[in-house]
């Protein structure tokens, strides 16, 4: 017996009135899935962006140069800014002088700048019999597969916000003092593998009530789990009866 079989055996058995049946091991399928999305990172603009584009939406600048006189900053300065609202479509050149597209307006009125969208991927689990994702310290089953295992869900079958949940579960996105990052998009999503969970279930009858109950314990997610412990409930329970106390 492993020592983790053994702890959480001697912790069941801590009640005197539970005496357990029988122990199995098996392992729980679960569809393993790489998900392609965009993120944006927002931030509070800076005083500088903000003087550079009020400049721009109210006067004609056709230099770095110029800028930097009127503004008394060094032009590495001004163009790095330059550069970065470029890319994110702030501003254009027209007619020989920068001025603020609809997004550099709307980000000078906001106050925020939106940095490009940004290309990013992650590994996902989902359990077809939890009807969710789940999260932990992935390690691969070599056992029988779970008897009351159900089918694989087909990709097409997920809603954008479950994508997007199971995401959030892995804290892709985040608020830190004045920056945000958000998931803008969900761009593909690709089965890798299916793989599968080993769990350690305890099948135990509560003697001073005469209850059978089971306890399950995914080795994943480092926890009792309460969903497959009512699955096997609600199927074996009068097999049980028969079985141990008939």
């Amino acid at each position: 017996m492993d020592p983790l079989e053994k702890r959480l055996r001697d912790e069941l058995l801590r009640d005197l009135n539970v005496k357990l049946l029988e122990t199995a091991k098996w392992s729980l399928p679960i569809q393993v899935i790489d998900i392609e999305y965009e993120t944006v990172k927002r931030k509070r603009m800076d005083i500088l962006m903000k003087m550079l584009l009020v400049a721009f939406r109210t006067s004609r600048f056709a230099s770095v140069e110029e800028l930097s006189g009127m503004l008394i900053v060094e032009p590495l300065f001004i163009q790095d800014i330059i550069d970065r609202m470029d890319r994110a479509g702030m501003i254009v050149m027209n007619d020989g002088a920068y001025s603020l597209t609809e997004t550099g307006r709307q980000q000078l009125d906001a106050g925020i700048y939106i940095q490009p969208p940004e290309m990013e991927e992650s590994t996902v689990r989902y359990s077809p019999l939890h009807g969710r994702f789940l999260v932990g310290e992935f390690t691969d089953g070599s056992r029988e597969a779970f008897r009351h295992a159900l089918v694989f869900r087909k990709l097409t079958d997920f809603r954008d916000e479950e994508w997007r949940e199971a995401l959030d579960q892995l804290d892709v996105a985040y608020t830190d003092g004045n920056v945000q990052l958000v998931v803008q998009a969900i761009t593909a999503v690709n089965e890798l593998e299916r793989n599968s969970i080993p769990c350690i279930e305890f099948r135990l009858h509560q003697t001073a009530d005469d209850r059978l109950f089971a306890r399950v314990w995914n080795m994943m997610t480092g926890e009792w789990d309460e969903t497959l412990e009512n699955h096997i409930m609600e199927r074996e329970l009068t097999e049980w009866r028969e079985k141990y106390l008939g």
